[in-house]
């Protein structure tokens, strides 16, 4: 799962939104530095992935990703299920979209003295660029993936993965339609 799944899982809560968003860049010691309620969220954001990581549809959707995006398919298949997970929004979404990315935003704009300085940057990029938007669209999709290309070292494999969306569009929101329920119980337990 990518940001907009994390973010949809901890609505319920400022502290565990803002933890959801930073738990991918957050690093060794600046977790215990964390306030507990945002701690507590980069730890949630860990138990979706573990979840998500383990479940054998997304294992078998990645498989079949694999054989055009190589070792990228489980980046891939996360940033694919933002883009179900908006497709489903009536279903799944806690709030008209537009409330709630916007609510998202604030949260993490208010969190900001929590943070690390280089995490700070994450956070003007989210809100600056509107990056829940972009996955809305075929061509924000294509956007989210030509973003990550300098940051990998064979950004070829990556190329078009916007298309494999196109492709795999019923095994990917399948996959998504029968894990994103079980990410739902699990996040009920974060619940205070």
């Amino acid at each position: 799962m990518n940001f907009l799944a994390h973010l949809t899982l901890s609505h319920f809560s400022a502290d565990l939104q803002v933890g959801n968003f930073v738990g991918d860049f957050i690093r060794g010691r600046e977790l215990a530095q964390l306030p507990p309620g945002i701690r507590r969220g980069v730890l949630m954001h860990r138990a979706i992935d573990a979840l998500t990581d383990a479940d054998p549809d997304v294992r078998a959707l990645n498989a079949r990703i694999r054989e055009r995006h190589g070792r990228y398919a489980p980046v891939v298949s996360d940033v694919a299920f933002d883009h179900f997970l908006y497709l489903n929004w009536d279903r799944f979404g806690p709030a008209p979209f537009d409330e709630f990315t916007a609510q998202v935003y604030r949260r993490l704009d208010a969190a900001r003295d929590d943070m690390p300085m280089r995490i700070c940057g994450h956070i003007d990029a989210i809100v600056r660029h509107e990056w829940l938007g972009m996955y809305a669209t075929q061509n924000g999709m294509r956007d989210v993936f030509r973003r990550m290309t300098p940051r990998l070292s064979r950004p070829e494999l990556v190329r078009d993965a916007h298309l494999s969306l196109v492709h795999l569009t019923e095994p990917i929101n399948q996959a998504l339609l029968r894990l994103f329920p079980r990410l739902q119980q699990l996040a009920e337990s974060y619940r205070e």
